[in-house]
């Protein structure tokens, strides 16, 4: 098989649901991220042989997000692009099937692409088109639909906040757990972002055309005076449950966009990788959905069986942060490191735009490996209906 290369890869700042980046779709967000990495590499659109994007929330207004953006972008009408949704791990899943694809020698190049914008779901009106002769119709909105990750269709609907509840009481995880661990994101978060660690993967972005439009430059979620005591006064969500709003993750708006290659690739365009994705060192998993944060140890523990390698040889860990909860108990039955797992936050205190965060964490860990002089990276994401991935990330 091929040499498979993650040649580089950025992201737009996150911003909060309905905040700096609600104007602007998906797609609208990850043309911007795309023409950011373009300009960064100095590389033309016209070397990209291929698009895979990830995004979950799609409606039919941006059907195939990933060919949008390939012709917003101006790719030639010959490049095929095709999207996944595979809940949370949409964004992974779209790198994973863009390695596979080089790996087998299909293509030498691939734009990966994971975007979501969580301020602009659409409601549904199911019979509508039929017509609503008598009586009324419901308005049914697709972010909630979302958060049940279609289980509802197996007669089994579960939210995601009745997940991460029974994982809480499953695994044991207290109140006090979740909210030490969402003080613990927030405050890496604002660590990193204070240090300059995040400015290799942004890419500044664009509201609106126009005199004085608005450049968004950072993340909007980080609270950067949050404390355990504000933590500890949020309501549950559910009555009489543990999960909050500061210990799980927030909805937002986001696109993370990486270019992926083989070697002649490198070689024609002169480019130098961050990393190396070895096939066997990438996984795709499912687990019962009422458990779904398992999944990202199973994941884990695939890609690094797959690699024949072991956890001690892992010097980073990018865990989606879904829910505290999901992470305490995943932490404590994998065995993770806590000072090697998401070292600069994650999906509590940055923001989690579902088809973007899988993507996201492998172009932050890639950085961090090269920021901080280490090797070997591990990144997985758990995902609603009990679905995970993972892959090892070897810096070049």
């Amino acid at each position: 098989m091929e040499n498979v290369y993650l040649v580089d890869g950025v992201r737009s700042p996150m911003g909060k649901f309905g905040g700096v980046l609600s104007p602007l779709r998906a797609t609208e967000i990850a043309s911007q991220v795309a023409m950011g990495l373009f300009t960064r590499l100095d590389i033309d659109v016209s070397t990209v042989h291929q698009i895979i994007g990830g995004m979950v929330l799609q409606d039919m207004s941006e059907s195939n997000p990933a060919r949008i953006v390939g012709q917003r972008v101006g790719v030639s009408d010959a490049v095929p692009a095709f999207t996944i949704n595979m809940q949370c791990v949409s964004g992974m899943a779209a790198l994973i099937m863009a390695t596979r694809q080089i790996a087998l020698g299909s293509v030498d190049s691939v734009l990966v692409v994971g975007m979501e914008s969580m301020s602009n779901p659409p409601y549904m009106v199911h019979g509508a088109r039929w017509g609503m002769r008598m009586g009324n119709a419901e308005f049914i909105d697709t972010l909630e639909e979302c958060k049940l990750a279609g289980s509802a269709m197996w007669s089994d609907p579960w939210t995601m906040i009745d997940v991460a509840e029974h994982h809480s009481e499953v695994d044991g995880v207290s109140r006090e757990e979740m909210d030490e661990y969402a003080l613990i994101s927030h405050r890496r978060a604002i660590a990193a972002s204070d240090a300059g660690r995040f400015k290799q993967e942004l890419v500044p972005i664009t509201v609106s055309e126009g005199k004085g439009s608005p450049v968004v430059m950072e993340d909007e979620n980080p609270r950067r005076s949050i404390s355990i005591e504000q933590l500890e006064r949020l309501r549950p969500i559910r009555e009489g449950g543990t999960v909050t709003a500061g210990n799980a993750s927030a909805n937002t708006d986001g696109a993370a966009v990486a270019l992926i290659c083989n070697d002649r690739f490198l070689a024609e365009a002169r480019l130098d990788p961050l990393a190396r994705i070895n096939v066997p060192s990438t996984a795709m998993v499912g687990c019962d959905p009422h458990l779904m944060g398992y999944s990202c140890v199973l994941a884990a523990q695939a890609a690094l069986d797959g690699a024949q390698t072991t956890l001690d040889k892992v010097d980073l860990i990018e865990c989606n942060e879904g829910f505290a909860v999901q992470m305490v108990a995943c932490q404590r039955m994998a065995e993770w490191p806590k000072d090697r797992l998401n070292v600069d936050g994650g999906g509590i205190s940055l923001g989690h735009p579902v088809g973007m965060s899988g993507l996201r964490i492998v172009i932050h860990l890639a950085k961090s490996l090269q920021q901080r002089d280490e090797r070997l990276g591990l990144a997985t994401v758990p995902a609603g209906s009990g679905l995970g991935a993972a892959l090892l990330l070897d810096r070049v």
